[in-house]
């Protein structure tokens, strides 16, 4: 997969004291987050030469949250911004220079891309363009660094008339530009490198816990939610607080990746009772894919919510058995909601095209339960989240019996693997 960042127009997080590109004019201060989602109003800037001579004019820079894992960044680099120049006679180009800070400081950890020139000038009337795919030169990032985009205009004119090269920014439309889209007031202009993966924002498939000693640091919870010590599970209870269980870093992404866990029990009681089984968002602004089970119907809905609804949502009737397991997955464009018995065969329920917002590097996971003031709601349990159960057996090591892991060979190595116990009316 690939790590996409937008020019916003929030606030650059750090800026460094002088551009590292080659600038004939440098002295612009625009400066803003290459943030993991679109944010904040459009935006453009503008700068004006009078050289007769090739010239290189800054128009901005753009500097990313810090890197949270240390590693290589390498592969390609694309990029579609909004732009425009104010006559043909300008004769404008893009330039672009990209490189990594050593955290908040002045040093070059490395350059990815240096003063890079196009060779398609910008349009009159404002619209969308960029590259499809250019190679950078790999740079080993470390924890804390920053990647800075650089951005301005070659005018290749020999005129000394003033000519003018705007770059837009900013805007959160629910699409981002692409080449000769003029929404440019709307749809953000974005960067994103093939080979960032992992390194500025979190899979979800590495929100891994199984609950065996506790609810780790991972999570925070509220309204009642407990560790169960007896089974090792967390025990979501339902009630008008809508207790939850919720991965505490807002700063996952699902591109290419994974969620899942184990309801190991359901709520029961209560008169408009529900429990969300699985709920990922970027914000809690009613923008959300979850799994919901209503009580009093017995039905499990698969959601994407925007302003908290979804009209006529696809539903099954809830099984114990067949529904133990939930999972989102997102590849290669596309968005899934699926069931398990068994964490292992999974069934499709519902796929959409994968919509903006699931880009973001900025989501956040939980599970939830609900239920009316006054009932009388047993609660939900969840257990291995992005875990396989290992089941526990006893064996005598000659003196004492010893609880050890069940495995069993899969053709080229041991690995843990649940069995199947009866439970009155069902094999779980």
């Amino acid at each position: 997969m690939a790590t996409r960042f937008w020019l916003t127009s929030s606030a650059a997080p750090y800026t460094p004291a002088a551009a590292r590109g080659t600038w004939t004019d440098g002295t612009s201060t625009t400066a803003g987050l290459l943030g993991r989602q679109p944010v904040g109003a459009s935006a453009s800037v503008g700068m004006a030469e009078t050289s007769a001579t090739t010239t290189n004019v800054l128009l901005g820079r753009w500097i990313s949250p810090p890197a949270r894992k240390a590693g290589a960044l390498s592969g390609t680099v694309a990029w579609i911004t909004g732009r425009s120049q104010s006559s043909t006679a300008s004769a404008m180009v893009v330039r672009a220079h990209m490189y990594v800070t050593a955290g908040d400081t002045g040093t070059v950890r490395g350059t990815l891309l240096s003063n890079y020139t196009g060779g398609t000038a910008f349009p009159t009337t404002a619209a969308g363009g960029g590259t499809g795919g250019t190679a950078i030169t790999s740079v080993s990032v470390q924890i804390g660094d920053r990647i800075v985009v650089e951005f301005g205009y070659q005018a290749q004119n020999t005129s000394a008339t003033s000519e003018t090269g705007i770059l837009y920014y900013g805007g959160t439309g629910t699409t981002d530009l692409v080449t000769g889209n003029t929404q440019v007031g709307s749809n953000p202009g974005w960067v994103e490198f093939s080979g960032a993966d992992g390194l500025f924002t979190t899979p979800t498939a590495e929100i891994v816990d199984k609950f065996t000693t506790g609810i780790s640091s991972r999570f925070v919870y509220w309204g009642n939610t407990f560790w169960n010590a007896a089974w090792h599970r967390v025990s979501c209870q339902a009630n008008e607080q809508f207790p939850g269980l919720m991965a505490g870093d807002i700063g996952y992404e699902i591109t290419g990746s994974t969620h899942y866990g184990e309801i190991v029990k359901i709520p029961t009681g209560g008169s408009n009772t529900t429990f969300s089984a699985l709920i990922l968002g970027p914000a809690d602004n009613g923008t959300y894919a979850r799994f919901k089970y209503v009580v009093p119907t017995g039905t499990l809905i698969f959601e994407n919510a925007v302003n908290y609804y979804e009209e006529n949502p696809p539903t099954v009737a809830y099984n114990a058995t067949d529904h133990r397991w939930f999972r989102f997955r997102e590849a290669a464009g596309t968005f899934y909601w699926e069931t398990s018995n068994n964490a292992s065969n999974w069934i499709v329920r519902r796929s959409i095209t994968t919509p903006q917002w699931l880009k973001f590097g900025t989501l956040r996971t939980n599970f939830e339960g609900y239920a009316d003031a006054g009932s009388n709601a047993a609660a939900a349990e969840v257990d291995n989240v992005n875990a396989l159960p290992t089941t526990v057996v006893k064996v005598w090591t000659g003196s004492a019996w010893a609880q050890k892991p069940l495995k069993v060979w899969n053709g080229a190595s041991w690995v843990a693997k649940p069995v199947k116990s009866w439970s009155e009316t069902a094999w779980f």
